[in-house]
């Protein structure tokens, strides 16, 4: 009598080829994770903000923030992406290297106030619109960035925001008199 029962047998180039098609496939089923993984491209227009920024903001960038910040200026000013166009042509133009050098360049007074919502975005976290203030950023706001490693950002966490049982780490070493 012969046996219906087929020999299986798997090789390490098989297991590794079928977890890839096993990933690749994860990701064109679920596109919210490939998306917060960075594998789906942004945007021309977030693309150039966040290149803008740069320059603006000298700076390690989130780009979750900065997709944030975009999408809050873009409903707080009309015309905002041909603004960020207009910046990033400017800055071409005139082969400007650093904040520093590119805000006495700007004469045009719509371009140096959209240049400097962008700058107050990233440090503050909040964005300032014509129907109220929209919050982008806590943690990740650049304020907070410069003294990370002394202060603790407020909060009534007792060390840090989402830190409600670790201690407190002592700023400095206060003199006793």
């Amino acid at each position: 009598m012969t046996s219906f029962r087929k020999e299986f047998k798997i090789n390490r180039r098989s297991l590794l080829l079928g977890m890839s098609a096993l990933a690749a496939a994860s990701f064109t089923q679920f596109p919210g994770i490939a998306a917060s993984n960075g594998y789906i491209h942004e945007p021309d227009s977030i693309v150039q903000f966040m290149l803008v920024s740069k320059l603006l903001v000298p700076h390690e960038l989130d780009p979750f923030v900065g997709h944030k910040i975009h999408n809050a200026l873009s409903d707080a000013e009309e015309g905002f992406d041909n603004t960020v166009t207009a910046l990033q042509d400017f800055i071409m133009k005139n082969a400007v290297v650093d904040v520093e050098h590119l805000m006495p360049a700007l004469t045009d007074t719509i371009l140096k106030n959209s240049a400097l919502k962008i700058i107050s975005a990233w440090y503050s976290g909040v964005v300032h619109g014509k129907s109220g203030d929209r919050i982008v950023a806590f943690e990740e706001a650049l304020m907070f960035k410069v003294t990370n490693d002394i202060m603790t950002i407020p909060s009534y966490a007792k060390s840090a925001p989402n830190a409600w049982d670790a201690t407190a780490v002592p700023l400095l070493n206060m003199p006793s008199f």
